[in-house]
């Protein structure tokens, strides 16, 4: 087992990830939480898969509440949120209780957001089931749902009180989810640990070490940075322009995000300040890992970036690449746009 210390201002919590983390889990839980019922929020695919495997483990020492919405960003709504918090209410839901949220991003996102709002804020711990939320969403303390066409246009800072990491659950992930997890690892490798860009080349799995170090390039950001105003903001790599045809072509999270890495660094070589090498090697490990890689011509997206929420006073934040781990903050206004 591995284990991440978050440590915060206001707030630490600890990471723990291993091959089989269930039969700790009571456990770790009990180190954080000393009440007796826990709420789980999950959608319908990891009811069906891994549920009953939670369950098993928890109901010998909590009474346990569940909540299950339909699997997809498209129910990453302000309608799930409503139908969420009703459930919990009538559940009677207290203050001082613990809602889990068990599942993927879009379970994190939402069932952490409603941590943070109802009752002012209860209890969260993270499960995360996808390669996608267990080196990304799970941490940092975003949570977010989608609104108005617009990506976690609406959401809140509010950190977990604790992240467990079961790459067990990994086996049942489809090979689409796989891939889009991936984008996301690729992601830290070129902000953050050019070691973790080599690992990546070269392994076959996916196994602790490569999720520790990837956790921590994103930790690193998030301590620097908790609420998301200066550094933390190089971990919107490939997201300014990956965000706008995660929505308009419905692509997976983590395969728009390596579409947007691939948009970001044409536009900072165009600008003479990513270096070629950059972008073949990016191409190269996207093609190991089976990414559909798509000819987006980012001038041509640039305006859809403006109604992105990293647009800041009317100036859009694009993260480029001067080399391996130096990111940078490139600024247009909107009417150079």
């Amino acid at each position: 087992m591995k284990t991440l210390n978050i440590n915060l201002s206001n707030n630490s919590y600890n990471i723990y990830i291993d091959n089989n983390l269930l039969p700790n889990i009571s456990s770790l839980i009990k180190e954080v939480y000393n009440g007796k019922k826990i709420y789980i929020i999950t959608d319908q695919n990891v009811y069906n898969f891994h549920f009953d495997k939670l369950n098993n483990v928890l109901n010998k020492d909590f009474i346990i509440e569940y909540i299950i919405i339909p699997s997809g960003e498209e129910y990453k709504n302000i309608d799930t949120y409503k139908y969420i918090c009703e459930e919990l209410i009538k559940k009677n839901l207290r203050r001082n209780e613990l809602i889990i949220g068990f599942g993927g991003g879009v379970v994190g996102d939402i069932a952490a957001f409603v941590a943070s709002t109802i009752y002012r804020g209860v209890y969260f711990i993270n499960i995360p089931t996808t390669l996608l939320s267990m080196v990304d969403s799970s941490i940092g303390g975003k949570t977010g749902i989608d609104f108005l066409e617009m990506k976690n246009i609406l959401g809140t800072f509010f950190q977990p009180k604790l992240v467990l990491i079961n790459l067990d659950f990994l086996n049942t992930l489809p090979k689409i989810e796989y891939i889009s997890g991936m984008g996301e690892l690729i992601k830290h490798s070129f902000i953050g640990n050019k070691d973790l860009y080599n690992d990546l080349l070269n392994c076959n799995d996916i196994d602790e070490d490569i999720i520790y170090k990837s956790l921590n390039v994103k930790k690193k950001f998030v301590m620097e940075d908790e609420f998301d105003q200066g550094v933390r903001m190089f971990l919107n790599f490939g997201h300014t322009f990956g965000h706008v045809i995660e929505l308009k072509d419905k692509l997976k999270h983590g395969i728009a995000v390596a579409n947007g890495m691939v948009m970001a660094i044409k536009f900072g070589i165009d600008l003479n300040i990513t270096p070629n090498y950059l972008y073949d090697d990016l191409i190269k490990i996207l093609k190991k890992y089976n990414f559909e890689i798509k000819d987006y011509e980012y001038k041509s997206y640039l305006k859809e970036t403006v109604k992105d929420k990293k647009n800041l006073q009317g100036k859009i934040h694009f993260v480029l690449l001067k080399d391996y781990e130096k990111p940078i903050s490139y600024e247009i206004f909107e009417n150079e746009i």
